[in-house]
């Protein structure tokens, strides 16, 4: 019986830790900022970079016909590893700008998960 609700609570254990690891942000608040900054010096990304689903997902603007949309995110991904900003699993989505500010259409143009 004890052996029953040793093993109940050790499986408890490890859906809270992947409940907490799975809601938690993959980078600090400041770790985002320092993103923030890093993406925008670069000038393949003209805007401010977007934070979606709890910091997992971090989307840029690109200009048209500078970059394609995965080799832009692969990029974004390059550059954040040279922070060594801990993004392994970081999903980077990349967007049209210009679409964004004249039509306010986001359509996916790329992506990449930073490893």
């Amino acid at each position: 019986m004890k052996r029953f609700f040793f093993v109940i609570l050790v499986l408890l254990s490890v859906a809270v830790a992947y409940y907490v690891t799975s809601i938690s942000s993959i980078l600090s608040e400041e770790q985002q900022q320092v993103a923030e900054r890093t993406l925008q010096k670069a000038s393949l990304f003209p805007a401010r970079p977007v934070w979606w689903s709890d910091g997992k997902i971090l989307a840029v603007g690109i200009l048209p016909d500078s970059s394609t949309g995965d080799a832009a995110a692969q990029t974004a991904c390059d550059l954040l590893i040279a922070e060594q900003l801990p993004v392994s699993g970081l999903r980077i989505e990349v967007y049209d700008v210009l679409k964004i500010q004249n039509e306010d259409e986001w359509s996916l143009l790329g992506f990449a998960v930073c490893e």
